[in-house]
């Protein structure tokens, strides 16, 4: 048994070599310099733990390997490591497309100000309208939170556009993503307000 164990480990540890050689080759193939490679023993949560003072960004797939068997579901993995990583995440499908509209999901508080904040002094998103969404009612207090997001944004060099709409939060945006052709939402996993 042992002997078999020791086998399925050379096994995975070669796998692991083989992907880590070809995203090389395609960040090297869309421009990195010098892209780095790690090669770990561990779970992927232990391991981004270990990693998490590195870690500026996390780019991690929607579903594993076990996609094929519940489509609609997130991965079991991509939800422990959003629970136990203190990082932006970006979660991404199987397929890449070029983002060409971005929407902030934001309700005024601590954490979604700092999202604005951050996504404004990004790179990554220079160049690409952002759609702020407030999902509430229309009040001067939600106003003038949406105002500051924008005038945020607006002062980073972003185009940027606001809507408050009124809703249950999760169709309310769903349907501004779909009218604006929103290709990446940007909101908070765990938090205490109604956008999570």
């Amino acid at each position: 048994l042992s002997h078999l164990d020791e086998e399925r480990a050379k096994i995975a540890q070669e796998r692991g070599r083989l992907m880590l050689q070809a995203a090389k080759e395609r960040a090297v193939e869309d421009g990195v310099a010098e892209p780095s490679t790690r090669q770990r023993n561990g779970t992927l949560v232990e391991t981004l733990d270990e990693l998490e003072e590195e870690i500026r960004l996390l780019v991690i797939g929607k579903r594993g390997e076990t996609a094929h068997q519940a489509r609609e579901h997130l991965g079991s993995n991509l939800e422990r490591v959003v629970r136990g990583l203190h990082r932006p995440i970006l979660m991404v499908p199987e397929t890449f497309k070029r983002p060409e509209r971005v929407m902030i999901a934001f309700d005024g508080s601590k954490t979604t100000r700092k999202g604005v904040e951050m996504l404004a002094k990004s790179p990554l998103f220079q160049g690409i309208p952002v759609h702020v969404v407030i999902v509430g009612a229309e009040t001067g207090d939600n106003r003038s939170q949406l105002d500051w997001a924008l005038k945020t944004l607006r002062d980073a060099g972003h185009e940027a556009e606001g809507a408050i709409r009124a809703g249950e939060v999760e169709p309310t945006l769903h349907a501004y993503q779909e009218e604006q052709n929103i290709d990446l939402l940007v909101m908070g996993a765990y938090g205490h307000s109604r956008i999570r």
